[in-house]
């Protein structure tokens, strides 16, 4: 019932149950808690249903959050590589203009 459970997902149940959550509260007290409610007396599937879902629901949430961090890095990595190619094009400008600087040196000299 408790498995893949962070404390997060218990204070949540424990919230959900109209509990209070103390901030010392371990996850042994905050099971404690939430075995000792009445809901929990009265209808332990609804409760283990509702450990359930808070866990899906961090689970994708998480995943959610990765998902977004990995748009983020890409949209970074693109406007690196968007600045790598203009420098590139900068540079790459230079060199033409050297050539044409050079040619126009030697066809100088060359008429002299």
């Amino acid at each position: 019932m408790y498995k893949n459970a962070l404390k997060e997902d218990f204070i949540r149940v424990v919230e959900d149950l109209d509990g209070t959550v103390e901030s010392t509260d371990t996850i042994a007290k905050l099971k404690t808690k939430i075995e000792n409610s009445s809901t929990f007396e009265s209808d332990p599937d609804f409760v283990k249903t509702l450990i359930k879902n808070c866990i899906d629901e961090r689970v994708s949430r998480n995943e959610r959050d990765l998902e977004k961090q990995k748009i983020e890095l890409a949209k970074l990595q693109l406007a690196q590589l968007e600045k790598e190619i203009e420098l590139q094009t900068a540079k790459n400008e230079a060199l033409s203009l050297n050539l044409l600087q050079l040619k126009s040196k030697r066809n100088s000299s060359k008429q002299t």
